[in-house]
Parts: C-alpha cells; sequence; structure tokens
C-alpha cells in the first residue's frame, strides 16, 4: 500500500449513509438483538443463524415492535413479511418459532407444539438451540416449506430488509391521526 493510498476504514465508523447497505442492515440487527438480555440476544443470534441456514435465499424482513419489546424477523420468498413462511420473534422473556400459516400444520404437529389461537399465525417456544434442533421442529419447517411451494437454493443469498424504521413513520403517523382536532374553523370577523 502506497502513503497515498487511504486507509481502509473500520466499517463500524464510517457514515451509515455510505455503508454497505448489508453492513448497515447487520449492524442495525445486532443494536437490536443487543436490547435484550445477554442470554435472550445470544439465543435469538443462534437461532437466526440456524434459520438462515435452514432457509437460504429467503429475505430476512426485520421489524422491531417497541411496545411489546419484539423483535420480529419473518423469513420469505418476497420483500413482504406478512408472506412469510415462518420466523422468530424476540420477547424480553424469551424466543418464540413462529409460522405465517400455521393453523394449516396441524396434521404435521401430532405433538402439538404450535401454540396460538390466531386465524393464521402459530408459535412454538424456543428455551434454547437443543429446542430449535428437534425433529419434530425440522417437521413443521419442512411442512411450511412445502406448504409454500417452495424450491430452496443452497447457493441463494438471501437479504435483510429492516422495517423498524417504517415501522415508527407509522406509528407516528398514527397517533397524529388520534390527536382529536377541531372540524369546524372559527370565522374570520367580516368573512361569510
Amino acid at each position: 500500500m502506497s502513503s497515498q493510498d487511504p486507509a481502509p476504514q473500520d466499517p463500524t465508523t464510517q457514515d451509515p449513509t455510505t455503508q454497505d447497505p448489508t453492513t448497515n442492515a447487520e449492524m442495525q440487527l445486532a443494536g437490536y438483538f443487543a436490547r435484550y438480555e445477554p442470554e435472550i440476544g445470544q439465543l435469538g443470534i443462534a437461532l437466526r443463524a440456524r434459520l438462515r441456514d435452514r432457509l437460504p435465499g429467503l429475505f430476512e424482513i426485520v421489524y422491531m415492535y417497541e411496545s411489546q419489546g419484539s423483535l420480529v424477523i419473518s423469513y420469505s420468498p418476497t420483500e413482504n413479511g406478512y408472506e412469510g413462511l415462518c420466523g422468530i420473534a424476540l420477547y424480553p422473556e424469551g424466543p418464540k418459532l413462529f409460522f405465517g400459516q400455521g393453523a394449516r400444520l396441524s396434521k404435521s404437529d401430532p405433538s402439538k407444539l404450535l401454540k396460538g389461537r390466531g386465524k393464521t399465525v402459530r408459535h412454538v417456544l424456543l428455551n434454547s438451540v437443543e429446542d430449535f434442533e428437534r425433529a419434530e421442529i425440522e417437521v413443521l419447517i419442512a411442512a411450511a416449506v412445502e406448504l409454500a411451494n417452495l424450491q430452496l437454493d443452497a447457493s441463494a443469498e438471501g437479504a435483510v430488509i429492516l422495517r423498524a424504521e417504517a415501522q415508527r413513520k407509522r406509528a407516528g403517523r398514527s397517533m397524529k391521526a388520534e390527536t382529536p382536532t377541531s372540524t369546524r374553523r372559527a370565522k374570520r370577523p367580516g368573512a361569510e
């Protein structure tokens, strides 16, 4: 390296607007995991790694629900989290593995691991990485992939899409919408 070549910069000190978007997204995601107690955050990171390995090529759509203290990563074939076949939801009390079409997976769940009463989504409580590696969980993930009619490509790379900032903006708009405003304008003197 000549004395005129610029020194390489540490990616953590660069201006976020000039960073590689993948590095910036990973840094933000690491910050979200750091909000949890260390053992919960580390478990979330390990579960994310397992899901990335198991579901190559899918988009990771990241949501941060401040009011619930939850971080949700949906694994989706599209850029829409609501089309995700499964994902992890990290809460202060621990993580859950959720299935977007979990209600339709009951035949693949003879052990009755799936919990929840919603119209479509079901979840499994995970207390450790070993819980994720149970054969029953693999059966559920395989059934979710089949139900979504996906052919996973082990060489494909997915992208991380952060929706957390968009959520904050939407929440701000909804708070403004809830603020009552007068529908009647005061008349100015002399105006008709």
